[in-house]
């Protein structure tokens, strides 16, 4: 039978530590190695399933449908609003800027 209180004193003593300390001393470069052959396949799956095996349902390929019917209409106004602007931020650019003082003591 499971003696209850011995496993509580080895708990509490910190044995169970150490055992484990002891267990893990020796092989932890093969479980580090494991961990990584274990995530390596595991995103290996996760890109295969992403990139070769996807699949869509019927829900989601009728949704993508109706999203590439929407057509875009074209607002003739608001586009030359839009290039008027632009020329007149042209024209402003390229008026000469006056500048009556010289407030950082440069000119000569």
């Amino acid at each position: 039978m499971l003696n209850l209180k011995e496993i509580k004193n080895n708990i509490s003593s910190g044995l169970l530590l150490d055992k484990v300390r002891c267990f893990f001393s020796g092989k932890i470069e093969f479980f580090v190695f494991a961990l990584f052959i274990l995530l390596s396949v595991f995103c290996m799956y996760v890109w295969y399933s992403y990139v070769y095996n996807y699949q869509w349902s019927e829900d989601k390929k009728t949704e993508y449908l109706k999203t590439k019917n929407n057509e875009i209409t074209f607002d003739r106004k608001k586009f030359q609003e839009i290039i008027e602007k632009e020329k007149k931020r042209t024209e402003d650019y390229k008026k000469a800027t006056i500048s009556e003082k010289d407030i950082f003591g440069i000119k000569r």
